[in-house]
């Protein structure tokens, strides 16, 4: 995919994942962060949760690190328009060998970074500082995809091998929830609503293509899970 048709469908979107300002909000509150602590974003695109958190939480601090330049960009930006600019920055690097800590460590929709779920929740494992927590947003099948479906996304473990994954790696699973299909719908609308009001020939025919793959492939078939993780 061309970048530039990317960040195209990223401008209908508050957040990169199937995520309702409800389901954020509640995480919010589930990720208490004391005066001083420090939240770490792997992944973060934009940043909109990491700023939700920091805003959240007075005297606290964040990182949102990403490579993709001009998310970043949107982040700073974002950040500076809601008085936050002095408690996070935005660092472009690979999540993957960033190496900093975290009292809270998110990464949603970034376990490819890592190489998978798996690997990507050992990696986090030592990222979390003691007694924090990590946010964890990831894809799995909730139910076995067809062909089509399976050619748009690839492998992905089930909701409970995901879990497995999770306590494997040393977590202790404070929370588990799935994005709901009404969720799924407004996000897949929303990365699709930019590119179809675009008069680019190559962002109206992948708008139809993604609606294709979604609508006759993964909807209903591909899950999204949010789990917040404690180190034990």
């Amino acid at each position: 995919m061309r970048d530039d048709l990317r960040w195209i469908a990223h401008t209908g979107l508050t957040f990169n994942a199937p995520l309702s300002d409800e389901r954020a909000d509640a995480l919010v509150r589930a990720l208490p962060i004391s005066p001083g602590h420090h939240v770490l974003d792997l992944g973060c695109g934009w940043g909109e949760l990491l700023l939700r958190l920091v805003r959240a939480h007075p005297a606290t601090t964040g990182t949102g690190v990403d490579t993709d330049r001009r998310a970043l960009d949107r982040g700073r930006t974002l950040a500076a328009q809601r008085g936050l600019h002095d408690r996070v920055e935005f660092v472009q690097a690979e999540a993957s060998s960033f190496e900093d800590h975290g009292d809270v460590v998110v990464c949603v929709g970034s376990s490819h970074a890592f190489g998978g779920s798996a690997a990507a929740l050992h990696a986090l494992r030592g990222r979390v500082g003691a007694g924090g927590l990590l946010l964890h947003g990831d894809g799995f099948w909730a139910q076995k995809p067809g062909a089509v479906a399976r050619r748009a996304i690839g492998e992905l473990p089930g909701f409970d091998e995901l879990l497995a994954s999770a306590q494997a790696a040393g977590f202790r699973i404070e929370h588990a929830d799935r994005s709901s299909l009404e969720e799924w719908d407004a996000f897949e609308a929303g990365w699709r609503s930019g590119l179809e009001a675009s008069s680019d020939a190559d962002a109206l025919a992948l708008a139809a293509e993604r609606k294709h793959a979604y609508e006759n492939g993964y909807r209903g078939a591909l899950g999204f899970a949010w789990l917040v993780l404690a180190p034990g």
